[in-house]
């Protein structure tokens, strides 16, 4: 016998003997309502004799069977609710299993990780081996499956049975756009039955309010975080940094009639000019990281780029900076903005190995998902990440592990090369071991020469 058929005819024993057993409860709990009707037709029998003198009364007997018949149900349900718990542990118990969600916490997590999780939590406390979530019918809905590797789901989910490799499908809302939870076959292989279905209905329509209220919390949290930011940024442009930003200027202004050598003049009024741009693009993003991106990409030498980037900032005593610079093409990149990312990168680095340690800077090509991509990677020596802030928040806007961080400049970077055609992604083996991230860039190529020479001709 194969083991598909072993685990076939297993199921079918449990399923029979499960039968049995109810057949049983049957049998006991009328045993239980005879024990019942005799009982209150003694005690009438006895009341009905003070009363009335009369030995036997027919009220007697009316009023025993309309006892036990009314006994009779509960103590049916309440031997198979008792034999299922001791036998058939497995049959879903839905206010146990609404406890275990955990609704609470789902709000903090990022907004990548509320459906995995919330499908994780579905699948631990029913049995199931794996489950899906399909919003397709939303707008910019998708699917969303736990574990990753679960079956495809259907392409048009419906309720009326079995869809595919998923043994249940509910419709979780009920309109035009509707929601579909889909859930695969038992880890024990036990067979559904009407009172698992009801008991799963109600499972996930808790799971539909719990999702709903932590996308809009997790919504209204980020809105008045960035609102609260922005208010700050403003304050901040308003004041004190603008009044900075004035008197640099004043200062590179006058430098160049002063008594210090022409080189030093010359260098100073680059170094100054330079911080005030980068100050004044940061003021312009802080006020509001969700702005448009203007993304102007021209060939780049990338290895020239991050030799400049390196060459113009004051390193602290501590930091040891190595660089390894590959042969690249050029890349196609807007200068400007690619010179922020970097030094965001530095600052970071430097910040992480509190200004001691060995910053390495490495630069090639390398192949990404079929395409040749030009990569920066900044690897340093510092505290390290946590695995679960890498994996969860590291680049979400205000994600940050940094006491007075504000969690803005990694989402911008993200931001920022994913609008170049690119990404930026971060590794750290743990706590205490350092952190690598690497930005990627596509090539330039005559197709980004001919793309821009015609947007030039429209705008004409």
């Amino acid at each position: 016998m194969s083991a598909r058929n072993r685990i076939l005819s297993y199921r079918w024993l449990r399923y029979y003997l499960r039968r049995l057993l109810h057949s049983v409860a049957y049998f006991l709990a009328s045993l239980a309502a005879m024990a019942l009707f005799v009982l209150v037709l003694m005690v009438s029998e006895a009341i009905i004799y003070e009363l009335s003198g009369e030995s036997v009364s027919i009220w007697a007997m009316v009023i025993a069977g309309v006892s036990a018949a009314f006994g009779f149900a509960p103590v049916v349900n309440w031997l198979h609710r008792w034999m299922d718990r001791l036998l058939f542990p497995q049959h879903l118990n839905v206010a146990s299993a609404i406890r275990q969600l955990g609704a609470d916490d789902l709000a903090d997590l990022s907004i990548e990780n509320i459906e995995t999780t919330l499908l994780e939590r579905i699948c631990k406390v029913s049995r199931r081996r794996y489950a899906a979530l399909d919003e397709r019918h939303l707008a910019d809905g998708k699917v969303f499956v736990y574990p990753p590797d679960a079956p495809p789901v259907p392409d048009q989910p419906c309720e009326s049975g079995p869809q595919d490799a998923y043994e249940v499908c509910m419709k979780l809302r009920d309109d035009e756009s509707p929601i579909y939870l889909l859930l695969g076959p038992r880890e024990d292989e036990w067979p559904l039955d009407a009172e698992e279905r009801r008991s799963l209905e109600g499972l996930a329509r808790f799971a539909a309010i719990t999702l709903e209220h932590a996308r809009l919390t997790r919504q209204q949290s980020r809105e008045a975080r960035l609102d609260s930011i922005s208010r700050i940024a403003q304050q901040l442009h308003s004041h004190d940094l603008k009044n900075r930003l004035h008197d640099l200027s004043f200062l590179a202004h006058h430098l160049e009639s002063g008594k210090l050598d022409d080189e030093d003049v010359r260098r100073l009024v680059q170094a100054i000019g330079r911080v005030t741009g980068r100050m004044r693009a940061l003021m312009d993003r802080m006020a509001d990281p969700n702005a448009p991106l203007e993304v102007h990409p021209t060939p780049l030498d990338l290895n020239g780029l991050v030799e400049k980037t390196v060459h113009e900032r004051l390193w602290p005593e501590g930091v040891r900076v190595e660089t390894r610079l590959g042969e690249i093409p050029a890349a196609a990149g807007d200068e400007e903005l690619l010179r922020g990312v970097l030094h965001n990168l530095y600052d970071n680095a430097v910040q992480a190995m509190n200004s001691q340690g060995v910053l390495g800077i490495e630069t090639g090509v390398a192949d990404d998902a079929g395409a040749r991509m030009a990569y920066v990677r900044v690897k340093d020596t510092g505290c390290g990440i946590d695995p679960d802030f890498l994996k969860h928040r590291l680049f979400e806007l205000f994600g940050t592990n940094k006491a007075h961080g504000l969690g803005v400049g990694l989402y911008l970077s993200r931001r920022i090369m994913r609008a170049h055609g690119g990404d930026i992604t971060a590794e750290s083996p743990g706590v205490g071991q350092g952190a690598t991230f690497t930005i990627r860039l596509p090539l330039w190529s005559m197709d980004d020469k001919l793309v821009r020479e015609n947007r030039g001709k429209e705008a004409a």
